[in-house]
């Protein structure tokens, strides 16, 4: 798996904003062995890929994380001066030039981040961790609501196991 500079740089200020957080998605079902296209709700590839990263949605780690995103260069005043912040109804998409990023404090299946965090896999690339989902709860998650692309991406995932 292949990963240009950019999405290094976004891997690395999070590690050190202490951000607590897993890849999901597409990208995650590339990570074992499974490499297709992003595409959108319709089904169509998109030109941009996206990158799903599934957040811890505690009080600390939201800091955390808005911490990285400012450092990332994105205006984070409306988050820094909101007095009553819900981590764990705060999502985030974010653009940039080569991708999208998307960062969720859920995912479809009813899984505690701290237990799936327990179970991640990490890769290194570049001397950088990289955190994924594990396999059987990226399965469980794909599993929760299937669409077409989540039903052949289980189909590949449990040749690949």
């Amino acid at each position: 798996m292949q990963y240009n500079s950019a999405i290094l740089e976004i891997f690395a200020i999070f590690k050190r904003n202490f951000v607590e957080y897993m890849i999901v998605g597409g990208t995650a079902v590339a990570y074992y062995g499974y490499s297709r296209k992003s595409t959108n709700t319709k089904g169509e590839i998109v030109d941009k890929p996206d990158l799903d990263f599934w957040y811890n949605p505690t009080y600390s780690n939201y800091f955390n994380l808005i911490n990285a995103l400012e450092e990332l260069g994105k205006d984070v005043t409306k988050y820094r001066d909101d007095f009553s912040p819900n981590p764990k109804t705060s999502f985030f998409k974010l653009e940039f030039e080569d991708y999208t990023l998307d960062l969720l404090p859920t995912i479809k299946a009813p899984l505690k981040f701290s237990v799936s965090f327990a179970k991640k896999k990490v890769a290194q690339y570049d001397g950088v961790d990289i955190p994924f989902i594990s396999l059987d709860d990226l399965i469980q998650d794909k599993l929760t609501t299937p669409r077409q692309k989540d039903i052949d991406d289980i189909e590949q995932l449990r040749r690949l196991k």
